[in-house]
């Protein structure tokens, strides 16, 4: 996996722990999410009718680890990540309308890749990481209707992972401009930088709490060796472990203290799926799975604006790689929080990752489908030309499950 490489290479580790990687999220190399678990553009081998099916089961304990530790490289810091969780690839511009699908492309670039695209309040402002000026990923803001990008960051270090708070006045992200993935927050226009998180551990993934006092991230653990999630108290600076996880975001509602993220069925796995939780008095209760699939992991979640649905990525088949790149189609889907009504939006063409929904009712995400990993978007209503998910049979309908304290 190239360091960070694109959207869903960042997160390679956190994306792919599916990147983008969930969606599935780029490397920790993290260059980014869409890098780090892309497939390769033409990987068709898997159906293209994947889809998840929708679970709604409620878990009383933290149980299904979400990723094995990756060994140590040797360095002081890892190089890369994946959306599965691993360590360098180890187990454990103005829009621009395409096709009759309603895609759009937001940038476009010469060389490098785009990737970890997040949207602000208002969805007139996108922040994203990019290799277009460095072999390091580096933060840049753009206008979604626009072509003039403002980079934030200009160093030797990687960026992966940004993330606007509520009110759009700062952003969250991950950098090893410390030496380890650790958690940063600056104001939008890239000043006042404030570190978070320090120590041994890779942190990764930031998404800020609807009032803007808290920030969700994901830990590979130094006892655990697993990916914990972790909350940080940014007034008190009180850290507080969750659970096992990946990928967490915060829900956008204020009375709905949410957080989705994705889990692997089994330690050091790749099988991802779609779960949420909600804090109560800062503990997680009513650990939930949204949504599985029986072929693909499920990665890289986002919700909605109104807090109702999330969208997220899908891998097809991730165990099948060559190298640390997935060759299983790659996709991003939408369903509602209780599981049911599950849509395809994406058309299976090249690699699909990151997704971030907008307040316009778009979803924003990384795709190689002109070639080079940039940024396009879709209406997140049923788009014509895409396949949607067939109604599953009543064992496998979206219902909610009954849920209970742990």
């Amino acid at each position: 996996m190239r360091k960070l490489h694109g959207s869903f290479t960042r997160i390679s580790l956190a994306r792919s722990a599916l990147l983008s990687g969930a969606t599935f999220l780029a490397m920790l190399g993290i260059t980014g999410c869409s890098q780090s678990m892309r497939s390769t553009p033409s990987a068709q081998s898997a159906s293209s009718n994947v889809f998840p099916q929708s679970t709604a089961q409620s878990s009383d304990q933290e149980t299904d680890p979400t990723v094995l530790a990756a060994t140590d490289n040797g360095t002081d810091a890892p190089s890369t990540i994946n959306v599965f969780g691993e360590l360098n690839g180890v187990e454990q511009s103005g829009s621009k309308p395409a096709g009759n699908g309603g895609f759009q492309q937001h940038t476009f670039i010469d060389e490098g890749y785009d990737s970890d695209v997040n949207l602000d309040p208002t969805g007139k402002w996108m922040v994203f990481t990019s290799t277009r000026h460095s072999e390091h990923p580096e933060i840049y803001l753009q206008r979604v209707d626009g072509m003039s990008v403002i980079q934030l960051t200009n160093d030797d270090a990687d960026y992966a992972y940004p993330s606007f708070s509520a009110d759009g006045k700062q952003i969250a992200f991950c950098s090893t401009r410390g030496g380890n993935w650790d958690i940063y927050v600056m104001d939008a226009d890239g000043k006042n930088v404030v570190q978070i998180t320090s120590g041994p551990q890779q942190n990764v993934h930031p998404s800020f709490s609807p009032d803007g006092t808290r920030l969700a991230y994901s830990s590979l653990g130094g006892k655990s060796d697993q990916w914990e999630l972790w909350v940080a108290d940014l007034t008190t600076g009180e850290k507080r472990q969750i659970g096992f996880g990946l990928f967490p975001t915060w829900c956008p509602i204020k009375t709905e203290d949410r957080i989705a993220f994705q889990r692997a069925r089994q330690r050091g796995g790749r099988w991802f799926s779609l779960w949420t939780l909600d804090l109560v008095n800062g503990e997680a209760r009513r650990v939930t799975e949204v949504a599985a699939s029986s072929n693909a992991a499920i990665v890289a979640p986002t919700w909605s604006p109104d807090g109702e649905q999330l969208a997220f990525a899908t891998i097809a088949e991730p165990a099948d790689s060559t190298g640390d790149k997935p060759r299983g189609q790659q996709d991003i889907w939408t369903i509602r929080v209780d599981g049911t009504d599950r849509h395809r939006l994406t058309d299976g063409v090249g690699m699909n990752l990151c997704p971030s929904w907008s307040p316009d009712n778009r979803v924003y995400f990384v795709s190689d489908r002109s070639g080079a990993e940039s940024i396009w978007s879709v209406n997140a209503q049923t788009v014509p030309g895409t396949k949607i998910a067939q109604n599953a049979s009543p064992d496998q309908s979206g219902t909610t499950g009954s849920t209970q304290e742990p």
